[in-house]
């Protein structure tokens, strides 16, 4: 403007017309959008641009920051690669190989979108496609989904009144709690290192290995078969209410709309902002917020429980092929072994019944089966199961029938009823 003086009163100015007037301009925003606003101040936490910004914005900001205040305007800098089609194409007009945003919406929805992102290494040029969207749906339905089967089986557990004390969980509940614990540290890890596909794949794995092939899996028994208020199953849903209340606020900044709907329509206890999931702070390790201390020889017992059922699968999918068995609830599964390995599955027969989701498990001390591990110095029989078949459980038992009030029940499921 007309009459306009610099502070040494120089009053002679010419408009630049080359590209550093703009990079002056971006590159001085750090001073006027943050210092001109009040509670903020530099170096600012991170500047997020594409990688093609180390001579463009990030430098320019630099340049002006070192030679005003001598320090930089931002703390760290993130970059990402450039969005290219499924053969690593640059996407633009020209070739038609674009994929509008939009049309991502309708199809899929926001959560998908947003999934999307991040789950690729945005460091890197990020690929996309109309089958990568698929398969992405497909994965994002794997977490919708455990999130919705528990839903569903929380629909009479009120935390604040039906949970239960670490104490009086079952094992298998604590080790379901132990790989919260592992996945909440893992989360926590990738957002504070911006890691974000991490954070995707940790809790897809998860939902997927974790729990639907496992834990969710063996617990349905417990859930479906025993008395409404019973300590076990009281038990199963105190350990599912804080597994879904956990992996609904890791996955809130990535699903918003979807940890949104979960949040609205699962319980909560007291301390809780039920609002909303984002008014909640992330979630604390299970052995800090619960108490729950797990120990090295807990983790290992456990991992070589997994070990042999992973055998024990094996040899039920080659008794169904062989029309020995239909589901896995119609056999008997024999466990053949000696010296440490018998004494360790002795210990934990209890439990394997329910692992392998079968009627009945018998531990010889000797040699046998039809599969055998060398590894492990395991071998496997399957056989049909001793028994009738009791239409409420399935399981085959030698009790069914017994209460002339409930004559095709086995006897733990017509205590239930009479209950």
């Amino acid at each position: 403007p007309e009459g306009i003086k610099c502070e040494c009163g120089c009053a002679d100015f010419d408009k630049e017309t080359d590209t550093m007037d703009v990079w002056f301009d971006s590159g001085s925003s750090w001073r006027a959008v943050i210092e001109n606003r009040e509670g903020q101040k530099t170096p600012v936490d991170v500047y997020l641009e594409g990688n093609d910004q180390y001579r463009g914005w990030f430098q320019s900001s630099m340049l002006t920051s070192i030679a005003t205040q001598g320090k930089a305007p931002y703390k760290t800098v993130i970059t990402h690669g450039m969005i290219v089609d499924e053969e690593r194409q640059k996407m633009s007009k020209s070739l038609g190989n674009g994929i509008a945003p939009e049309d991502i919406l309708k199809q899929y929805g926001a959560d998908v979108m947003r999934l999307w992102v991040a789950s690729s290494d945005y460091r890197q040029d990020m690929r996309i496609s109309k089958d990568m969207l698929k398969h992405l749906s497909q994965n994002y339905l794997k977490i919708r989904n455990t999130a919705r089967y528990i839903l569903g089986n929380l629909a009479d557990f009120d935390p604040k009144t039906d949970a239960v004390a670490y104490a009086d969980l079952t094992d298998l509940d604590k080790w379901a709690l132990m790989k919260l614990n592992e996945l909440t540290a893992k989360v926590r890890e990738g957002y504070d290192s911006y890691e974000f596909h991490t954070v995707f794949h940790a809790i897809h794995n998860f939902c997927v290995v974790d729990m639907s092939n496992f834990y969710l899996d063996v617990i349905k028994d417990r859930l479906y078969t025993e008395k409404k208020d019973s300590a076990a199953r009281r038990a199963a849903q105190t350990a599912m209410y804080i597994i879904l209340d956990a992996m609904t606020r890791l996955v809130a900044p990535i699903l918003a709309f979807t940890s949104d709907e979960i949040w609205q329509s699962m319980p909560h206890a007291s301390d809780c902002d039920a609002r909303h999931v984002v008014y909640n702070e992330m979630p604390k390790p299970t052995s800090e917020k619960y108490g729950i201390d797990v120990t090295e020889e807990f983790i290992a017992r456990w991992d070589r429980i997994h070990a042999i059922r992973d055998v024990v699968k094996k040899a039920l999918e080659n008794a169904r092929a062989e029309k020995t068995i239909g589901a896995s609830l119609d056999a008997k599964v024999t466990l053949f072994c000696t010296g440490e390995l018998y004494a360790f599955l002795k210990s934990v027969e209890d439990e394997l019944a329910t692992v392998f989701i079968v009627s009945q498990v018998e531990i010889v001390d000797g040699e046998g089966g039809t599969l055998s591990d060398d590894a492990l110095g395991l071998s496997v029989q399957v056989d049909k199961a001793e028994g009738c078949k009791c239409m409420r459980c399935w399981t085959y038992s030698s009790t069914v029938g017994k209460n002339p009030a409930y004559v095709d029940l086995c006897e733990r499921c017509a205590k239930a009823l009479s209950e």
